[in-house]
């Protein structure tokens, strides 16, 4: 679960990067979506905190052993295109590692939740990457 709380984590903090260096034609484009993606995680991750840490009396991991993992899934700032592509890898790559979990009902119901919800990001960014 560590790793799914660090990957939501580099996915918010990478679309913010994204979010704060956007300029020129596309700034508002860029900067609306960024947020739309950024937007959300942190509720996902604190429903993993209290359902699968908390819900099974276990302490989540501090804010500070996430972001210290996390620093490893961020990308350094490229290009608006290449930033994109980072972040839908790494958008994908997030549903993959959620798309082979197996956990108890309540769960895999949060991991689908977050795994639909990662679609949809990944839905905008193909349909802003397909020129």
């Amino acid at each position: 679960m560590l790793d799914i709380l660090v990957r939501l984590e580099a996915i918010k903090s990478f679309a913010k990067d994204i979010h704060y260096t956007a300029n020129g034609d596309e700034f508002y484009g860029i900067h609306l979506m960024m947020d739309r993606i950024a937007g959300g995680l942190d509720d996902f991750s604190d429903a993993i905190k209290e359902t699968v840490f908390l819900g099974n009396n276990t302490l989540p991991p501090s804010s500070k052993e996430i972001l210290k993992y996390s620093l490893a899934y961020i990308p350094d700032i490229m290009s608006m295109k290449e930033n994109l592509l980072a972040l839908r890898i790494l958008i994908g790559e997030t549903i993959a590692v959620l798309d082979k979990m197996e956990a108890a009902r309540a769960e895999n119901s949060l991991y689908d939740n977050i795994a639909q919800d990662l679609k949809l990001k990944l839905g905008l960014l193909n349909r802003t990457l397909n020129d």
